[in-house]
């Protein structure tokens, strides 16, 4: 599911409690903290998106997504 999918989720009067604080949920887990954004900005050079994701333990979208925030694609 998309990031915008979950916010239309997490915030649809209609939609089923549950569904809702899950959707707001993932869009937490999604976002990266501040020791996660170091921990990104010190591994990119050495491993790959994916390797990067799995340690922080989010998706790979969100490592990418906040990669090209900081300006590091491209660079490497």
């Amino acid at each position: 599911m998309t990031k915008q999918q979950l916010y239309q989720l997490a915030t649809d009067p209609t939609a089923p409690m549950d569904d809702r604080y899950a959707a707001a949920r993932e869009l937490q887990r999604r976002r990266l903290k501040g020791e996660q954004i170091t921990a990104l900005v010190r591994l990119w050079p050495r491993l790959t998106a994916a390797e990067i994701a799995e340690q922080l333990n989010v998706p790979v979208q969100t490592v990418i997504g906040a990669a090209k925030s900081y300006g590091l694609l491209g660079r490497g």
